[in-house]
């Protein structure tokens, strides 16, 4: 059977490229995906993860007259690599991101966050020099030990409520990032049983006020 191609641009190789390094449904197996693969044409085998399922995704690649060519079947899935779930990728990506830094107060994630950033503006929804300020690891440590001291210095909160606090503002942070308007009425992922249950009176009672204003 003969191979049948398709031109990719060297722009879209890049895009692939960095899209793959946050993807978390396509992992490269052998080689890396930029120009010099295609320049010596070797294969790049994908494995894409559906469910709990492997699948092993083979692409040949050719460098001719200075255009670079892959297998034509890849057409089905690189706007999925670059594009698909991005919501979920990005609000998973940042949330990540934003969890390390505050936890890891040695490392300037220099490379974590310029591998965020190219992934983010790969969605054409974001403004680089915007990223950069607010994925800046020293401006997102500071913002978050400020409302740290600040809650916990709070007398009239319980223990429950500071923490709860203070995973609803760092979650409104990475909301802010992300830039969805649904993620702003979601509860932090990492929320513990006494949170939710804390977070539920909270809401029945300003239901119960709002009720009683009306």
């Amino acid at each position: 059977m003969v191979e049948e191609f398709m031109e990719i641009s060297k722009e879209d190789i890049e895009n692939v490229e960095n899209a793959l390094k946050v993807n978390s449904d396509y992992k490269l197996k052998n080689t890396n995906f930029n120009v010099k693969t295609f320049e010596k044409g070797q294969d790049i085998i994908l494995i894409q993860y559906v469910a709990n399922v492997e699948n092993e995704l083979v692409f040949k690649t050719r460098f001719e007259n200075g255009k670079y060519y892959i297998s034509s079947t890849f057409a089905l899935f690189m706007d999925t690599i670059i594009t698909g779930n991005v919501s979920r990728d990005v609000f998973q990506s940042v949330y990540q991101y934003f969890h390390e830094v505050i936890a890891d107060e040695e490392n300037d994630f220099a490379d974590e966050k310029e591998e965020l950033i190219n992934f983010l503006v790969l969605t054409e929804e974001y403004d680089k020099d915007q990223l950069e300020i607010d994925l800046d690891p020293v401006k997102i440590r500071e913002e978050y030990k400020s409302d740290h001291d600040r809650i916990y210095g709070d007398d009239s909160l319980n223990r429950v409520q500071k923490s709860l606090a203070l995973k609803e503002l760092l979650h409104m942070s990475i909301c802010q990032v992300v830039n969805d308007l649904e993620l702003f009425f979601t509860r932090p992922l990492d929320f513990t049983p006494e949170e939710h249950a804390e977070k539920n009176r909270q809401e029945s009672k300003a239901l119960e006020n709002e009720l009683q204003l009306s």
